[in-house]
Order: structure tokens, then sequence, then C-alpha cells
């Protein structure tokens, strides 16, 4: 069964706070999107499975789908950027 899960609403990040694991049903239990869509309304820099700083120009986004490699974190580096998002596992 495939779960989707992503923002109700128009988010304002905290800094370098994980977008996908808050989604688990259970501490313990990892996750791994095979669906990603993130929309991002200001500069900012993200991390992808703890990869380097990408920059983002605003309104650039980011998304993967299900030929690319699964993502289990996506962090935003900085506080105080607007963005929604929506992924499935």
């Amino acid at each position: 069964m495939k779960v989707y899960f992503g923002s109700n609403d128009v988010l304002v990040s905290t800094a370098n706070k994980e977008l996908i694991q808050q989604h688990a049903p259970r501490a313990e239990y990892e996750i791994k999107v095979y669906k990603f869509s993130f929309m991002n309304n200001e500069n900012c820099h993200i991390k992808v499975n703890n990869s380097e700083q990408i920059l983002l120009q605003a309104g650039q986004g980011f998304s993967i789908d299900k030929d690319d490699e699964r993502i289990y974190s996506f962090i935003i580096v900085e506080a105080d950027i607007t963005y929604n998002y929506i992924g499935s596992y």
C-alpha cells in the first residue's frame, strides 16, 4: 500500500529540520520515498540523503520519481524559508 504525505499549507522552515522522517509511522522505522516534490519560495540550500548543501533558486523546487534513487532524508538548511511538499513511500 502506498502512503502519501505532505504539507497541508504553506510552511515556514526551521533550520536543519528533517522533512521526510517526521512522517515515519514509528521512531525506529526509516522510510525511503520513491516520489517527492518540494517547492521553495525563496533561495535556499537543501541536503538530500546527507549530501553537501545544494542551492535552489527561489521557485526552482526539487523532485524525484520512481526512476530515481529513493531518498530517506531531505533537509532545508536555512530557517524562515516558505515551502510546501508532497511525497510517497
